[in-house]
């Protein structure tokens, strides 16, 4: 692997190895934003949410970010790495970032964390789609 592609993956999975860590460390504190989050959800989906223990989704959650977050930055199956950090961003940019339930600076500073993490899969799937590999004659 080139310096420049470690270099390049290391910035991109700093975010998620990071917040995989604390997210970890502090599940007991962030479940209550997902139990939040589940009393949104239909009737079906929510009964099965509900079942779920909300601290433990957390913890799990932290654990693969800080788990694909670190084998990308080390080119540990890159492609891999980066499409499961884009697909677990998803549920959490849409659980953690409802900036158009809030208001005023709430609203800004929500939609900022939406719109980053928005920019974040994007270079995910760019990292997923179009990641190491050897071009074919």
């Amino acid at each position: 692997m080139s310096l420049m592609k470690f270099v390049a993956r290391s910035a991109l999975s700093a975010m998620f190895i990071s917040g995989g860590i604390g997210e970890f460390k502090n599940a007991e504190h962030m479940a209550p934003a997902l139990d939040a989050a589940k009393e949104k959800l239909p009737g079906s989906v929510r009964s099965a949410a509900d079942a779920a223990d909300s601290a433990l989704l957390v913890k799990i959650d932290g654990a693969v970010m800080t788990v694909a977050g670190a084998a990308l930055a080390l080119g540990i199956k890159p492609r891999c790495a980066a499409a499961v950090l884009a697909a677990q961003l998803v549920p959490v940019t849409f659980v953690g970032h409802r900036f158009w339930e809030a208001e005023d600076e709430a609203r800004q500073g929500q939609q900022i964390h939406f719109l980053k993490n928005v920019s974040l899969a994007g270079g995910l799937l760019l990292t997923a789609l179009g990641g190491p590999g050897k071009k074919k004659a």
